[in-house]
């Protein structure tokens, strides 16, 4: 069985496709938006409909044809809402916030989920979020699932938690190679600080759209709403303790990312005193030399008329000075300061 999805009559401005299935199998199409609330009121059918970056206006109809409550309408057509389940009446609003990466980049789809007891409404927000995966999930089950609406929100969050956890492993991979390039004897260090900078603000961001998964999960757990039957009921549990073991990798990634931070204020501070250190060696050498030229090259009487010559420059002029930085850096080397 193919679930080709079947585009109705074009009453909202936006992109819309509309899916009615009937006994398990797809059926027509409805010819006009209008008809929804007839086909809803027809035993063993299920209406998934979904529309995409819809206007203030757009949604109007569907509040009559699927009786949405005003309140959230709103919020499903407003952009950037937190993520959060509440009941109403007889359906669940649901907003969750699903993560693709795009050339190993973060991406964020917010998606608003009207789910009742034999219909689906999904609104999508730019960038959308794709229903590829959804689609060929959906398909791989047995026929009978098909006018379940419960198995559809299932399937719709099953895809958007197990989505999260190759953004975990793509933060797992990014903080790997930084940790390889910072213990790099002569490291690129000019873009190494914005790329961590940028990790740790997107590591946030996937945190804000990962963590709250478990609170959308828990009321489909408890069953708070006899929406759906209690078969249907345990498939929420699998996605939470997916949802439970993301949450352990976003925590981790967060962490991760901090680390590399941490690892990075190291080195640089490590090359640092490297560097001091080797002043400071090269600085103290000096100092006696210093002082031996310096005393050497005072214009007392004495020193003028007995110092002279080849064998007193070459012993006292050059020799001393040998003999001073030898036994310098014996003494460095005693020490372990080099």
């Amino acid at each position: 069985m193919t679930t080709e999805p079947v585009t109705a009559q074009p009453d909202l401005t936006s992109g819309v496709t509309c899916v009615v299935f009937e006994d398990g199998q797809v059926s027509g199409a409805p010819k006009a938006l209008t008809d929804i609330s007839e086909i809803l009121n027809e035993k063993g059918t299920l209406v998934w409909f979904d529309v995409v970056a819809p206007k203030p206006d757009d949604l109007a109809l569907l509040e009559q044809e699927f009786h949405l409550h005003p309140l959230a309408v709103e919020d499903a057509v407003s952009a950037h809402q937190r993520s959060k389940i509440e009941p109403y009446g007889d359906y669940y609003f649901i907003v969750v916030h699903a993560a693709t990466t795009s050339r190993d980049q973060l991406r964020l789809h917010e998606l608003a989920i009207f789910a009742g007891r034999n219909f689906l409404v999904t609104v999508r927000h730019n960038p959308a979020y794709p229903l590829d995966e959804i689609l060929k999930r959906w398909e791989s089950h047995p026929e009978h699932l098909h006018n379940e609406a419960g198995y559809l929100l299932y399937t719709i969050l099953d895809t958007v938690v197990d989505g999260y956890l190759p953004v975990a492993e793509m933060f797992q991979e990014r903080v790997d190679s930084l940790e390889e390039i910072l213990f790099q004897k002569s490291p690129a260090q000019t873009d190494i600080l914005p790329q961590i900078f940028r990790m740790k603000k997107e590591a946030q961001l996937f945190r804000r759209a990962a963590l709250p998964m478990r609170e959308v999960l828990n009321p489909l757990v408890r069953e708070d709403l006899s929406l759906y039957s209690h078969e249907e009921s345990l498939y929420f549990r699998d996605i939470y303790d997916h949802a439970v073991l993301v949450t352990d990798q976003v925590d981790s990634s967060r962490d991760l990312v901090n680390s590399a931070l941490e690892i990075h204020l190291s080195v640089v501070a490590n090359r640092q005193n490297e560097v001091a250190k080797q002043l400071t060696v090269i600085a103290t050498i000096f100092l006696p030399l210093s002082f031996i030229v310096g005393f050497f090259g005072q214009n007392f009487s004495w020193l003028v008329d007995h110092i002279g010559g080849l064998g007193a420059f070459t012993f006292l002029g050059i020799g001393t000075e040998v003999v001073t930085v030898v036994l310098t850096l014996v003494f460095f080397k005693i020490r372990g300061w080099f």
